[in-house]
């Protein structure tokens, strides 16, 4: 089946936005829209945004995307774009995991989030330690601690909390804030600051990866430029070996000058075109949601201030009250009306959600085009230019195999058989270098062939498949069971044999068993076509 890359790469993009785990949702949909950009220009438009975070990411993304001829390779090859958009995305996810993983500062974030959290009347003891601390981690000319010290100093005259004015308590708390929110962006920079260096070195990575992936593609495109569209694009494997596209190449350059096989291979293309049919599908669809829900009862960190009767997380404000008799009752109060002020806690979790439904289609579509099953005649008769054609003409039927995206079957035969499934082009062609390298030699038996192909006729693959030999049928005449099995499923299963003949001396008997013979004579330019029935409801079927 035929893959829509416009649609699994538009899959692509929301997978990303929804699940992709790197900042936030609308920082990655932000993302998506600066490379949706990029390789479909004036499109979609390029959000500003004035985020370090973003600034960076678009940066790195603008390394990558200069790479040379990046843009000209994806630019009409969709299967390439989509890999390598694909690329691109999980190395903006892997990068992202890997920098937040081995940050170095999360015991004094921890510090942080602590001094965050301490009592009022604690801190009056404690805070020589976090001067003490800062001025160890921070040059005074980035927190000035010898100012807070001496502040505090003053301010602090070691009497118990409740014996502070107001007044005083106010002043404290301001001191606390401004040295704590110094102390926040201080360590925030820093993190950001390695973060952005270990993205860098990782960008520099990919970078180079990439670099070399389009380097080897163009290499392998300049060998085989019809057929590279074909090829997959992972390079880690040492698939590909340069002879094989030497020897590609080289029949290649035949074809292109041999225009008579090229017509029959168009012409082999347009049989078993795409018939129209009526499908209905039943399916069931499962809808997955996921979303982060606020979460009061879990506490991860403070956001605000509250009121509730939550005695464990009260202001240090609210416990002077306790310390003060005349006070004491209006704290009691506050408590059973749930008036006194507590940090409010707040931490998010993940909710899954599925809807269920069935829903039934039914759509009018095209039929894709059958596929073929060539079986090449390499016997030591065909050697010299039946056999030169007889390649070049094998691979002319694979090229427009490819480009119509239906699968080829080839079988050699000779004495024996031997056979290869050219769907996977990615991972075939070795085997297709290897037949073209191989010398042709033994006698002829057909036999053998057409029962692999007539077998092939009936699996799932190549239930609609087209048969064609190439031979310079000098053999003798079929057996009698696959004369049978030939006209079974051409009266049967609507299934057209057809063969080309190469040279003269070809046994006319063994001809009237297939639907359409071809001709082509090596002392003469061009395709002889002679049709034995029906050629025109053949092209037309």
């Amino acid at each position: 089946m035929r893959i829509d890359y416009e649609i699994e790469l538009e899959k692509e993009y929301n997978r990303f936005i929804e699940f992709g785990h790197i900042l936030n949702k609308r920082m990655r949909t932000y993302l998506v829209q600066y490379i949706r950009n990029k390789f479909d220009t004036n499109r979609f438009l390029i959000p500003e945004l004035n985020e370090q975070y973003y600034i960076y990411f678009t940066g790195a993304l603008d390394r990558i995307f200069s790479i040379q001829s990046l843009f000209e390779l994806t630019a009409d090859n969709i299967h390439l774009k989509y890999q390598i958009i694909h690329d691109i995305l999980y190395f903006l996810k892997k990068a992202y995991k890997n920098v937040r993983v081995k940050n170095p500062f999360a015991d004094e974030k921890l510090r942080l989030e602590g001094w965050s959290v301490t009592p009022f009347f604690t801190f009056l003891h404690r805070y020589p330690a976090l001067i003490k601390y800062l001025s160890e981690q921070y040059h005074r000319s980035e927190i000035d601690t010898q100012f807070f010290k001496s502040k505090f100093d003053q301010l602090i005259n070691h009497q118990s909390a409740e014996n502070y004015t107001q007044e005083e308590k106010e002043k404290i708390e301001m001191f606390i804030h401004d040295i704590l929110a110094q102390w926040d962006a201080l360590l925030y920079a820093k993190i950001l600051e390695f973060q952005l260096l270990k993205f860098e070195e990782e960008e520099n990575n990919y970078t180079d990866l990439l670099e070399k992936k389009i380097k080897e593609y163009n290499k392998i495109k300049s060998y085989i430029n019809p057929i590279s569209n074909y090829l997959g694009w992972d390079f880690s494997r040492k698939l590909w070996q340069e002879s094989s596209f030497n020897i590609i190449q080289h029949y290649e350059s035949l074809l292109e000058k041999e225009e008579s096989v090229k017509a029959l291979a168009d012409l082999l293309g347009g049989m078993r075109e795409a018939e129209i049919e009526m499908e209905e599908e039943t399916f069931k669809k499962t809808i997955i949601r996921q979303q982060w829900q606020t979460d009061e009862d879990r506490k991860a960190e403070i956001v605000g201030v509250k009121e509730s009767d939550e005695l464990s997380n009260l202001l240090s404000s609210e416990v002077q009250l306790m310390s003060d008799s005349d006070l004491e009752y209006l704290f009691l109060k506050k408590y059973a009306d749930k008036k006194l002020l507590t940090f409010k806690f707040e931490d998010r979790k993940l909710v899954k959600s599925e809807d269920h439904y069935v829903e039934v289609n039914q759509r009018v579509r095209e039929k894709e085009k059958g596929p073929f099953i060539i079986c090449v005649d390499t016997s030591e008769s065909m050697h010299g230019t039946p056999e030169l054609i007889a390649k070049v003409l094998s691979l002319a039927i694979l090229k427009m195999a490819m480009h119509e995206n239906r699968r080829a079957f080839l079988i050699i035969f000779s004495t024996g058989i031997q056979t290869l499934d050219l769907f996977d082009i990615a991972n075939s062609i070795d085997d297709i270098a290897a037949f073209l390298k191989m010398s042709f030699y033994g006698g002829t038996d057909a036999t053998m062939a057409l029962t692999e192909a007539i077998r092939q006729l009936g699996t799932n693959a190549y239930a609609d498949a087209d048969i064609l030999m190439v031979s310079d049928f000098i053999m003798s005449r079929l057996d009698l069971d696959i004369e049978n099995s030939i006209k079974y499923h051409q009266q049967n299963q609507n299934t057209q044999f057809h063969c080309l003949v190469i040279g003269k001396e070809s046994n006319e008997n063994v001809l009237k068993v297939f639907d359409t013979n071809w001709k082509y004579d090596p002392e003469e330019k061009g395709i002889i076509r002679s049709i034995t029935r029906g050629f025109s409801d053949i092209v037309n079927r």
